[in-house]
């Protein structure tokens, strides 16, 4: 997502509003759009959940509610749209009275994790960023070494010890993570970070925050990955799991079923089904204004601006067909600042095979470079998407960017969650040379410490400099 809209809203949605071509069709948004505002103090009333209730901009109907806690009184001033009634503002205080005192509900299914080593993160984060930054602008051809950056900026409700789980390159399918950085600002805010096996699924960073109240605290993280042109990893997704209905892929609905049919290739190819799945969502007009990202409820808005609902509404259009299919969270290198993008992986003739719903890029199936992975959905985190979770929209499945875990602290400001990717240099990486940098991460992995030779190998600029990196003791 870009960091603000013509208008001088604040982006809301994991996705790229201004940047897809489905996105400018739309030109300056009209009424219909959803409203794009900071987020009052309420952990609850998050920049992605508060745009979700559906408060839009005009013309203005001010509702203030007092919300009680043990221990302080919150203020939440609440800008509605023109047709929304009482009920929905009480049931909104109601959710938000209960959200700051709890803890978000996850799959349960994470490991204790191993610490990283903090000694050298600040200097190897500084040289990370300032290599993808100043890295030109362009499409990858091929693979090689590609970069990605991202942050987020945090807000303490409540003076103490926080966490919140964020997501990180994957080793999976073609792409090895060469190193991998995080730190805070200010420094001594961050007081932990593990790296942490979700069973049956991402490596993802645990981070223990420490602040005081209304104290800001920004996250930042930078990581080189290796793109091959050959298979690192055997996609480990059994094909049969996803083929079942989920709260956020209905694939056994029958609006979704009814399109499904209307949308079969008389040739009976999947390829060409997904194609007619994306062109479909591309000519969606938007007929009001959506509330949620599931299957259903983009079918109903029919906005085609949101990366996350268009992969569940074209995940259930192939589960409905007896295709299995998921979304994964992306970054593409294309030097676009983003939040997260979403496409889908769907199982085809025994291989897993990628596209992108929302056009961004129409390939398909796509290229391994045309992507960095950051998280595959599972069926538990498709199953938690529509239960209200603080900082993030009904319908997004969980653990695919940003997941607070209590409700003590709040995603704030204009730059509350970015990420970006850049394509650094163009290669054919040695299958020595593969095989070792998947060592060294798993190595990573197990120890939380990167080697002198993944540190070496971030700056490598073709095949024969990454190999000698990579051997470095």
């Amino acid at each position: 997502m870009n960091k603000g809209f013509p208008d001088g809203r604040r982006g809301v949605y994991p996705c790229h509003p201004w940047s897809s071509p489905l996105a400018r069709q739309h030109g300056r948004w009209s009424n219909k759009s959803v409203e794009r505002t900071s987020a009052p103090r309420c952990s609850f009333v998050s920049h992605r959940f508060y745009s979700i209730i559906g408060f839009g901009e005009s013309p203005p109907l001010a509702a203030v509610a007092h919300l009680w806690r043990s221990r302080q009184r919150m203020k939440l001033l609440i800008t509605t749209r023109k047709g929304v009634c009482l009920t929905a503002l009480v049931s909104a205080a109601l959710v938000a009275s209960a959200g700051c005192n709890r803890k978000n509900e996850g799959p349960g299914n994470i490991s204790p994790g191993v610490v990283i080593e903090q000694p050298g993160m600040i200097p190897l984060q500084e040289a990370a960023a300032k290599a993808i930054t100043s890295a030109p602008p362009g499409v990858s051809k091929g693979g090689g070494l590609a970069g990605a950056l991202g942050g987020a900026r945090i807000k303490v409700l409540q003076a103490g010890t926080h966490g919140l789980l964020i997501c990180m390159p994957q080793l999976a399918d073609t792409q090895v993570p060469v190193c991998y950085s995080i730190t805070t600002t200010p420094r001594q805010a961050g007081t932990g970070y593990r790296l942490c096996q979700r069973e049956d699924s991402n490596v993802v960073v645990t981070v223990q925050l420490n602040g005081s109240r209304d104290q800001e605290i920004q996250i930042d993280w930078a990581s080189i990955i290796l793109i091959a042109h050959r298979p690192i990893l055997p996609n480990p997704g059994r094909p049969e799991p996803y083929l079942q209905e989920t709260s956020c892929v209905q694939s056994g609905a029958r609006q979704v079923m009814k399109l499904a049919d209307k949308l079969w290739p008389d040739s009976g190819k999947i390829d060409a089904y997904a194609a007619n799945i994306q062109e479909f969502i591309r000519n969606m007009k938007q007929e009001k204004q959506p509330r949620s990202m599931d299957a259903l409820g983009i079918l109903e808005s029919r906005g085609n601006w949101i990366c996350t609902a268009n992969a569940n509404l074209a995940a259930a259009l192939l589960r409905s067909k007896h295709i299995p299919a998921r979304s994964i969270a992306v970054i593409p290198p294309l030097a676009q600042r983003l939040e997260m993008h979403r496409i889908v992986e769907y199982f085809d003739s025994g291989q897993w095979l990628k596209f992108d719903p929302s056009s961004l890029q129409k390939d398909i199936p796509m290229k391994p470079w045309q992507n960095i992975i950051m998280a595959k959905s599972t069926i538990a985190d498709e199953d938690i998407a529509m239960k209200p979770r603080m900082g993030t929209s009904l319908g997004c499945p969980y653990g695919q960017e940003l997941e607070l875990l209590d409700g003590g602290i709040t995603l704030w400001g204009k730059d509350f969650f970015w990420t970006i990717g850049k394509a650094l240099a163009e290669f054919e990486a040695s299958d020595e040379a593969v095989d070792l940098a998947k060592r060294e991460w798993n190595r990573f992995l197990e120890s939380g410490k990167l080697s002198h030779g993944q540190i070496r190998a971030a700056s490598a600029t073709n095949a024969a400099g990454l190999l000698e990196a990579l051997r470095t003791k």
